[in-house]
């Protein structure tokens, strides 16, 4: 029994399957989990050790290399990229697409675990695996307004709690917060009064703040635990604290050469909503969120909290689920659109009632997709709708041949039953055939690699789901309903007839007519139509670019003062910054300014130091702008280049969704010399500067603070039995202060007391030469006895890739003016200016780079790296897809000549689509 014939004779069955495709459909729809994009697993790995006060110079050698030298022969590993800054290290291990991660991450725990050179006073390496919903937060909220920063602190850490208890909500992170501190601040002047010295004061802490088990005693019949007691109750305990007994000058206490102060740690970092202080919360959903439902319960908790206390303000800001919203309306949308259009066309040729039974097959086959989707773990994500959006004009196409077949056997006459037993089945094969060519051409990019192909991988799926799903509707769901439909009286061909669809017939043959009795000349006037097609792309007036990006919601300004900058005096940058942005006269299109000073964020890394900020500018919805992206970077653009207090900035998109496509323009170079990398980057950069249409460029090398260099006098060392490690001990209080112990009182927390110097006390390099030391025996020294101090410049960053020391120029494209006419510039065309493109004819500017500059290498990241990793993977996906239509396509006609008559004319839908890009302004792009 063919399927039409079960469908006619099981009526009631099919209903059923009908109406239980609806309601699990609709069920799924609103229950399914829904992201802004999918959970991709990056395969890549963050190390990161704090090293507080240290040069990038010795992080690099102290942290960087011995992490480097155990964890390279891990198998599997992709590239290794580390970071050293002041203070810290930052090691990305990015794993090949094909490793098995989980297995990844164990050995790479097993490898860190044997890396025991570490400096003891450097902290514990922190390793974190990377994953998309770890990288992108679902939405930020910053509370702000008129209080102290130790109340904001306390609010954001009771809003955290209450952020966690939301369903779905994975973690909260917290920015712009200072932790609470027990500060020591020593007056150097008294302890030299009295024969101390810092590390006395150190000692004293320690050794009196402990709390002792000493076993247990029996007492007649009873057993007592012994305990002793000696850590710090109140604040006032460390001040009375003993330091030393002098015969003369008898009991010196803490207080009496140092001040005690319960206080706030120093601000690393500060974080401003529209100019007033704020701290910032990120947060992340769960894998099985509904991020709609969770930015609803977030926003409610957010309006809850603003009530509570008098002066606070709470604002969501990049609220993630915004963009899905819109991408399920447009789904919503462009499926009524298509609802109507089809059932609109289909009456003119076929009658109403055939136009409505193909209408209806739109939102069952969507319905069911999503089922099958649910089942596969695919979310609701921007890329699957898209994938939606993109296959719905094709899941009508098979009920459309098969209601024509059946139409054709009702005009000759048979009864509905017959019409659609017969009509369905002579064209079942076809139509299978149709749709498997279909999913034919998108399944190959299953085997796509690189990180696009974990994004793309959405794309085969739901085409096929949702092809699938119109394929059971046509040839199960819709015979069925055509017998129970179209009525038991005699079938009119005059009531299925149109002016319109007479006229429309008439025209068609008229003109297929022409072109076969001049076949030489329709072929000619194809031919030229696509060879002017390709000219249109190779002018440049038709941009291709590899992966195309939509409208960022938010602007990024990455800012740096110069070396040395303090962190007040960089927010007096960024506060005159911030004033004007919110008073340029396309202010309506902006809906907040987020900065934080102190650090910025780059490539998911974040650059800590207190001449760096970040300020991000929140865009309205992009259907409510008056303005473009253009003319407000361009305003912005303009001021910023005015202020000399200024030594560098950045302007990017903000995050916009999809694969990681990373900078429109990064070219990474390696060699061993710091400055002659330097050198070469301010070389490459002024050859860009040459090319119309490129922005933001800047290259990885940043001046660093001044250095204060100590150079161990070792036989001096040696002599009055101290150590190098002592010295640095002793430095470290007194230019940034150093942890020595930890305050608990009367409750749970636990808080650092830290070693300080009175600030008015280090003035210059003298005061630190004559820091106070104790010897072996017992006798104080000044500094400058067993170490020289000098003063130098350093690097503010150190950056590897795979071992070798690199410096990376990176830039973005923008519009340009050629001969009164506005451009778009392109990643793909800088980079084929740069290093060469022999299928264009261009030599590049860097051709010959290893001759000139031996011992250095150079490399293309960005788009450009993502485009060579994938295009290799595409083209052979490119290749599997014409096999198998070809292959679908022979088996059906049975022949090997007439499937190559139809795919003959797949390139000339490239006309119509190059020509469509033209009048849009659109690339030609995967997407």
């Amino acid at each position: 029994m063919s399927l039409a014939k079960f469908s006619v004779e099981n009526g009631v069955l099919i209903n059923m399957i009908m109406i239980i495709v609806f309601i699990f459909g609709i069920m799924t729809m609103i229950n399914m989990p829904k992201e802004e994009a999918p959970a991709v697993d990056f395969g890549a790995f963050y190390i990161m050790v704090g090293y507080r006060g240290v040069s990038p110079a010795e992080i690099e050698k102290l942290i960087v290399k011995p992490i480097e030298d155990e964890i390279s022969d891990l198998e599997d590993i992709d590239y290794i990229s580390s970071t050293a800054s002041e203070g810290r290290a930052t090691i990305f291990i990015s794993m090949d697409p094909k490793a098995d991660i989980d297995e990844a991450w164990a050995n790479l725990n097993t490898e860190m675990d044997k890396v025991n050179n570490l400096p003891d006073d450097a902290d514990d390496p922190y390793l974190l695996q990377l994953k998309m919903r770890e990288v992108n937060s679902m939405c930020t909220v910053a509370l702000g307004g008129d209080l102290s920063d130790n109340a904001l602190r306390e609010l954001a850490e009771d809003f955290k709690d209450e952020l966690l208890n939301v369903d779905y909500v994975s973690k909260v992170e917290i920015a712009g917060t200072r932790d609470r501190q027990i500060w020591l601040d020593a007056n150097i002047n008294k302890l030299s009064q009295y024969g101390l010295t810092l590390n006395d004061l150190s000692n004293a802490v320690n050794m009196r703040n402990k709390n002792a088990p000493g076993g247990s005693i029996k007492v007649g019949y009873a057993d007592f635990l012994i305990r002793t007691m000696g850590e710090f109750d109140t604040i006032d305990e460390i001040s009375d604290l003993v330091v030393s007994y002098k015969d003369k000058s008898g009991v010196v206490r803490i207080g009496d050469v140092a001040t005690v102060r319960d206080t706030l740690e120093e601000a690393e970092t500060i974080s401003k909503l529209n100019t007033q202080k704020a701290v910032t919360v990120q947060v992340y959903k769960k894998a099985d969120g509904n991020i709609i439902n969770v930015m609803e319960n977030i926003r409610e908790e957010a309006a809850e909290f603003e009530k509570r206390v008098d002066g606070l303000k709470v604002e969501v800001r990049n609220d993630g689920s915004i963009r899905v919203r819109n991408s399920i309306t447009t789904l919503g949308n462009n499926a009524m659109m298509g609802i109507v259009l089809v059932f609109i066309v289909l009456w003119i040729f076929i009658g109403w009632k055939n136009a409505l039974f193909a209408a209806w097959g739109i939102p069952f086959s969507f319905l069911l997709a999503f089922i099958l989707m649910n089942q596969l773990d695919v979310t609701l994500n921007n890329l699957s709708l898209f994938g939606l959006i993109l296959v719905l004009g094709m899941i009508v196409d098979d009920a459309i041949i098969v209601l024509e077949n059946i139409h054709r056997y009702r005009e000759m006459g048979f009864s509905p039953k017959d019409a659609a037993i017969k009509g369905t089945r002579e064209i079942s094969w076809p139509v299978v055939a149709a749709v498997a060519t279909t999913v034919a051409a998108f399944f190959p990019l299953l085997l796509m690699e690189g990180k696009m192909g974990k994004f793309f991988i959405v794309f085969p799926i739901v085409v096929s789901m949702a092809l699938l799903a119109s394929l059971f509707e046509s040839l199960v769901i819709l015979p069925s309903h055509v017998v129970e439909l179209s009525g038991k009286g005699n079938f009119n061909k005059k009531d299925k007839e149109h002016k319109l669809h007479d006229w429309l017939v008439k025209k068609y043959r008229k003109n297929v007519k022409i072109a076969l009795k001049h076949r030489g000349y329709a072929m000619l006037i194809l031919i030229v139509a696509l060879g002017l097609s390709g000219l249109v792309v190779k002018l440049g007036l038709v941009k291709s670019q590899f992966f195309s990006r939509g409208k960022p919601k938010t602007l990024v300004i990455n800012l740096e003062t110069p070396p040395g900058t303090s962190l007040e005096k960089t927010d007096e940058v960024v506060s005159v910054i911030e004033n004007f942005i919110l008073n340029i006269p396309e202010k309506e299109d902006i809906e907040a300014v987020v900065s934080t000073i102190g650090k910025y964020e780059e490539n998911h890394n974040n650059e800590v130091d207190t001449k760096n900020a970040e300020v991000k500018i929140d865009l309205v919805e992009l259907d409510d702008m008056k303005f473009t992206h253009a003319q407000i970077k361009n305003r912005i653009r303009k001021f910023i280049d005015t202020i000399p207090a200024l030594y560098s900035y950045t302007f990017k998109d903000g995050e916009r969704g999809g694969p990681p496509t990373g900078e429109d323009i990064e070219i990474r170079v390696k060699g061993d010399d710091l400055t002659r990398l330097e050198e070469i980057g301010e070389y490459i950069i002024s050859e860009l500067h040459k090319i119309p249409g490129t922005a933001d460029l800047e290259t990885s090398f940043a001046e660093g603070k001044k250095e204060i260099r100590i150079i161990p006098k070792h036989d001096k060392i040696a002599m009055y039995g101290l150590s190098v490690q002592s010295i640095s001990r002793l430095v470290g209080f007194a230019s940034f202060g150093g942890y020595i112990s930890k305050f608990r009182g009367s409750g749970m927390d636990e808080y650092d007391i830290v070693l300080r110097v009175q600030e008015e006390q280090i003035d210059d390099l003298s005061d630190l030469e004559n820091l106070p030391i104790r010897t072996g025996n017992g006798d104080l020294i000044a500094l400058k006895e067993i170490a020289d101090l000098e003063i130098g410049a350093g690097y503010a960053k150190i950056e590897h890739r795979d071992r070798k020391r690199l410096i990376s120029i990176t830039g973005s494209v923008t519009t340009f003016q050629e001969n009164g006419v506005t451009k778009m510039q392109t990643a793909d065309n800088v980079t084929s200016l740069m290093r060469g493109n022999k299928a264009l004819n261009i030599t590049g500017v860097l051709d010959g780079f290893e001759t000139r500059f031996p011992g250095y290498q150079i490399e293309f990241g960005g788009q450009a790296e993502q485009q060579s990793k994938t295009s290799s993977s595409l083209k052979f996906a490119f290749f599997i897809a014409i096999l198998l239509v070809f292959t679908i396509l022979a088996t059906q006609f049975k022949s090997a000549v007439q499937p190559l008559i139809v795919m003959f004319t797949i390139p000339f839908a490239l006309i119509g689509v190059i020509f469509g890009l033209l009048v849009t302004g659109l690339p030609f792009s995967m997407m």
